[in-house]
């Protein structure tokens, strides 16, 4: 079996969906030594400019396309208004292929089949958190999907169920893969690598940490409001510091910060080095994560892994994936937000107990059986079931 995998968001700042892909890809390589794959840096609409830098495992049936292709060449079989035939053409001679994000494509070539996999319908539950085109890309993506697609994977229960009930998919059709967290993203005890980081950001000694991108369903307005109502005590000796790339709809957040008086004590990193992610969890006294919708919440599992005591939502999928190793708060709820906080700075067995509970529930997810159960459906699109 010949399989094509969508890579296209591997380059350039990896984070979501491109780790999604790039993780899929790596366990794929250690446990499937049979089938032969192809990946495609480069696929259907999405285009990075990085994508002859993007970086992948190596293994003898792993083989990366259009490295060769100047970028000129492929814009231009690669647009919209491009024939159809163009574009499954560079597809290559695959029995499966791998979408995975919002670009399902309409393979009309006989023997092909068509796996995606689908992380939220967000823009259908929360469409005020999103721009008019991504509005547009994501529902037009997923009808997409769900019309053409031989098998849905959700990468989770919750999704499956959004998936079936707005989008109309047949519960025949989607299967949950649950992800897991970066295996490099464990906790870290060295002194000097914790040293340098601390010095490198610029870090106070004690702070609440939330990795995310920002835009509004991350729900970081909320999040600043609920530290602005900590005691003055605790806001004095506890910083918050935000890790994440530059989203959209966001631009009033850092009027908000200078409005609410807090400059100096609300820290924004940026997109942080996937090296340095680890060490960020494991320098952090909190995890705070008041999603307003998740489809996963791949964070709260990283923190986990590193150690952190976490604060996420209790709606969506978080409860699905944090189960009783987290504490849950209701995210448009202001008070409760800034409650959960007051009681995981202030009470230390709180914040030991929830550390021993999410080292447990981290061992229930892992990129091998991501990799086993995403192969058993490839093996089922491609013998017809």
């Amino acid at each position: 079996m010949r399989i094509g995998i969508d890579c296209s968001l591997v380059p350039g700042e990896r984070a979501g969906i491109g780790q999604y892909a790039y993780q899929l890809v790596r366990a794929l390589s250690q446990i499937d030594h049979q089938n032969k794959y192809v990946l495609y840096p480069v696929f259907y609409y999405t285009f990075h400019p990085q994508y002859r830098q993007a970086v992948f495992p190596h293994a003898a049936n792993l083989r990366v396309a259009f490295r060769w292709f100047p970028p000129a060449v492929l814009r231009v079989l690669r647009h919209p208004y491009a024939p159809w035939f163009t574009r499954e053409w560079l597809l290559g001679r695959v029995d499966v292929v791998h979408s995975v994000s919002f670009s399902a494509p309409r393979l009309r070539i006989g023997r092909k089949r068509l796996v995606v996999t689908l992380h939220d319908v967000s823009f259908l539950t929360h469409p005020e958190c999103h721009t008019r085109a991504n509005l547009a890309h994501t529902l037009s993506g997923t009808r997409d999907a769900v019309a053409w697609a031989d098998a849905l994977i959700a990468i989770s229960q919750h999704t499956r169920q959004d998936l079936i009930e707005r989008m109309g998919a047949s519960p025949d059709r989607v299967v949950v893969t649950y992800i897991a967290p970066n295996p490099l993203c464990v906790r870290e005890d060295n002194p000097l690598v914790l040293s340098h980081v601390r010095s490198a950001y610029q870090l106070p000694r004690d702070f609440i940490l939330f990795v995310g991108a920002l835009e509004p369903r991350k729900n970081v307005k909320r999040l600043l409001a609920a530290y602005a109502q900590l005691s003055p005590a605790l806001r004095r000796d506890v910083h918050l510091v935000i890790a994440g790339g530059q989203g959209w709809l966001t631009d009033d957040i850092r009027p908000m910060v200078k409005a609410l008086a807090l400059t100096a004590q609300v820290h924004f990193l940026g997109y942080v080095k996937e090296e340095d992610l680890p060490v960020l969890y494991s320098l952090a006294t909190v995890f705070a994560y008041p999603s307003l919708y998740e489809g996963f919440g791949l964070p709260v599992l990283e923190a986990m892994h590193c150690g952190t005591p976490v604060l996420t939502s209790n709606v969506s999928a978080l409860p699905e994936i944090a189960g009783e190793a987290a504490l849950l708060v209701s995210p448009t709820n202001v008070d409760a937000i800034t409650d959960g906080l007051t009681r995981l700075l202030e009470e230390t067995d709180l914040r030991a107990e929830l550390r021993e509970r999410g080292y447990a529930r981290v061992r229930l997810f892992s990129w091998e059986r991501c990799a086993r159960e995403t192969l058993a459906v490839y093996q089922r699109v491609y013998q017809g079931q």
